[in-house]
């Protein structure tokens, strides 16, 4: 019975990390792109403009980034469009990242009550290392648009 319960709950985490995944992609950097710029990379472009591959959406690793390649109208070029298609890995990553922080807030909340043991020290801090480098990764990648 333990089991099918454990089951549930890693199943539910998984679906809230997805979830979560999802409700990031609304995290779009730089947010105020409406058309392409395609100054030299030495000027910085208009307010309103940005360049190929600059808009990103999804934290904390971007999932759809902009792609002026062969499908892409040149209307849509500079941002976010439905010829943008999403990056399978990173948004696997995402729903790890989720997932692990979410199945590391339950634990937290089970031990405080009482009702588990703390988990091996050993465990739990490669837990955190890892939603750590995740963290970082993402925010290196989004650190040249945050200034925006």
């Amino acid at each position: 019975m333990k089991t099918s319960h454990t089951l549930v709950l890693y199943l539910a985490i998984v679906l809230l990390g997805t979830g979560l995944s999802l409700l990031s992609l609304r995290f779009v950097r730089p947010v105020n792109c409406q058309r392409f710029c395609d100054a030299p990379e030495q000027i910085p472009c208009p307010i309103g403009a940005c360049r190929n591959g600059e808009q990103r959406a999804g934290f904390p690793l971007p999932v759809l980034i902009d792609n002026m390649g062969g499908s892409s109208p040149t209307s849509g070029w500079g941002i976010l469009g439905q010829e943008d298609l999403p990056n399978p890995l990173t948004f696997f990553l995402d729903i790890l990242f989720y997932s692990g922080f979410l199945f590391l807030a339950w634990t937290m909340i089970r031990v405080l009550q009482g009702k588990e043991r703390p988990p091996e020290l050993k465990a739990t801090l490669s837990a955190l290392a890892l939603l750590l480098v995740i963290l970082l990764v993402g925010f290196y990648l989004y650190l040249p648009y945050l200034n925006r």
